[in-house]
């Protein structure tokens, strides 16, 4: 089976480290299953690109180039609504399988509700997260007004 390697990852923070350990567990898991690699897909930061290479896999995907997407859990595939939506009518189709190296994913038995619920999962926290952030950031420019 060929398979596709999607890693993400927001903070620069380790950032070596990171994508050194994901791509490692991830072509070990491919290596285990004598599978190929057909492309490792990797994004970095935050920003109007960060899911530029997710864009790519999935056009790829469309396209038939491999039969299976790899990533270390949900969170790092699933963000984006449009694009998990994306990715789950694949799965549907049963163009690609997915399968996250955390468990929480594996359309190769069969069920695809999963992704659905992670995405949800994902966005609503990301949502509360910005929230969060912002009225940190209200907070200290209110208390140094004070100051």
């Amino acid at each position: 089976m060929k398979c596709a390697i999607y890693i993400r990852t927001a903070s620069k923070n380790n950032l070596d480290f990171q994508l050194k350990t994901q791509t490692e567990e991830l072509e070990h898991y491919i290596a285990e299953q004598n599978w190929q690699l057909y492309n490792s897909y990797i994004d970095i930061g935050s920003g109007p690109n960060k899911h530029k290479n997710l864009q790519k896999m999935i056009e790829d995907a469309q396209n038939n180039k491999f039969d299976v997407i790899l990533s270390a859990d949900p969170s790092r595939l699933l963000r984006n609504p449009e694009l998990s939506s994306k990715i789950r009518e694949l799965c549907e189709m049963k163009e690609i399988e997915l399968i996250t190296f955390d468990g929480s994913i594996n359309t190769l038995q069969g069920n695809v509700e999963p992704i659905s619920l992670y995405a949800w999962l994902i966005e609503h926290e990301t949502q509360i997260r910005s929230q969060r952030i912002k009225l940190g950031k209200k907070k200290r420019l209110l208390e140094e007004q004070i100051k």
